[in-house]
């Protein structure tokens, strides 16, 4: 709200003036009525929404972005299976030109959460909650209050859920959302997420690993041939090789990870979008290994990597990964490959760039599902400092038995 003073004798120019601050309600229903937050999904291919969620894509500030491109909302509307949350689209707008500045994308979903007493596990909640589809807000930056009311309207929206979902917010971005009356929860921490940034050509990717290094990594990859047949990576990208692809899940997994996995007709499905982008590595005709990823314009996502265990000796792991990341330098334009949550294999991490992401849950301030949060995040940090505990006191006497031997 701009106040206008005018100037007279008693006020110069070289005074100073500062406009009182508004109070909270205040400044809640000036946003308000600054904004205006609606359901969109059936105005899905407009073309003024389709222009302003391509413009707002250009800020990349998600690390997740592939979960907010249209072809991905696409995707899992013609996916998904019966009694899963239907995904929505919702469009904000400035009241004063009606001009787009937010597009978020989300769906219904639940998160479980288990207070434990060391092994035991005291109780357990499914809470239903709303996911924010790439974590960070898909809106207009330079909009001060927006991303506050995006949020709030959210929860309004959709009372049945008693959270918000950020599945991987970056720990830096994490103070720009939120907002009055909201409470913010950090399920397990701020934890470390694996990128390797990746170079405009292969030599430069090289370069970047010691002479010795690089030539065990080519020694690696000679031995597999040697031992298994002719060496062969191939990139899986399109519907037709779907079918390659499961076969080798099918082969390399175990019966419960292939179970979780995403089926042939999704895996075909991400594929007619333009989003998968897998590997096998090949010895003999005979699958070995394989990586199961995805991709925007931007980042190659690595969600799984499978190996023959008969190879695994001659670090085929490394090798399908090593030769996966060549393959898309050279013919991709990929700012760098993202492996999320985890530790990766030692032969990388010197190329490595950890980025600190959590599992961002906000909710309304005193409510059961705050109380609920608290209470695990409390029960968390008892458990971590008893196990902290424990392997030290092992470490100790380990120490000491060594010491009287």
């Amino acid at each position: 709200m701009k106040v206008s003073v005018p100037h007279t004798k008693e006020m110069p120019e070289t005074t100073a003036w500062t406009a009182p601050e508004l109070p909270v309600t205040l400044r809640r229903t000036e946003t308000a009525q600054r904004f205006e937050f609606s359901p969109a999904t059936a105005d899905l291919e407009r073309s003024d929404v389709q222009a302003a969620w391509h413009r707002l894509l250009q800020a990349r500030r998600s690390p997740e972005k592939l979960y907010q491109l249209p072809a991905f909302f696409n995707y899992l509307q013609e996916t998904r299976e019966d009694g899963a949350g239907a995904c929505e689209l919702h469009v904000v707008r400035r009241r004063s030109d009606a001009r787009i500045v937010g597009i978020v994308p989300g769906r219904r979903m639940t998160q479980s959460v288990s207070v434990r007493l060391g092994p035991l596990t005291v109780f357990k909640r499914t809470v239903p909650v709303y996911q924010l589809l790439g974590s960070v807000p898909l809106i207009d930056a330079g909009e001060e209050g927006l991303s506050s009311f995006v949020l709030n309207n959210l929860l309004q929206s959709h009372p049945d859920c008693k959270a918000l979902l950020m599945q991987a917010m970056p720990e830096e971005l994490a103070r720009t959302v939120g907002g009055k009356g909201l409470s913010r929860h950090v399920l397990n921490g701020w934890q470390n997420c694996h990128t390797v940034p990746l170079p405009e050509d292969v030599e430069t990717y090289l370069q970047k690993f010691s002479s010795k290094k690089r030539y065990n990594l080519s020694r690696q990859v000679r031995l597999l041939a040697k031992e298994a047949g002719e060496v062969s990576l191939v990139r899986v990208e399109h519907a037709d090789q779907v079918a390659a692809l499961v076969d080798g899940m099918r082969a390399l997994m175990n019966a419960e990870d292939f179970s979780v996995q995403s089926s042939q007709v999704k895996l075909e499905n991400l594929a007619r979008h333009g989003l998968l982008h897998s590997y096998l590595l090949q010895c003999g005709g005979k699958t070995v290994a394989l990586v199961l990823g995805t991709h925007s314009d931007e980042v190659w996502h690595v969600h799984n990597i499978c190996c023959a265990q008969e190879y695994m000796h001659l670090s085929v792991g490394t090798s399908i990964i090593h030769l996966a990341l060549q393959d898309a330098i050279a013919h991709f334009d990929f700012t760098h490959a993202d492996f999320g949550y985890g530790t990766p294999n030692q032969e990388f991490r010197s190329t490595h760039v950890l980025q600190r992401r959590g599992k961002l849950l906000l909710c309304r301030r005193h409510g059961m599902a705050d109380l609920l949060f608290k209470l695990y995040s409390v029960q968390n940090r008892m458990n971590e400092a008893l196990i902290a505990r424990v392997k030290t006191a092992r470490k100790r006497l380990k120490e000491r038995r060594q010491a009287s031997k």
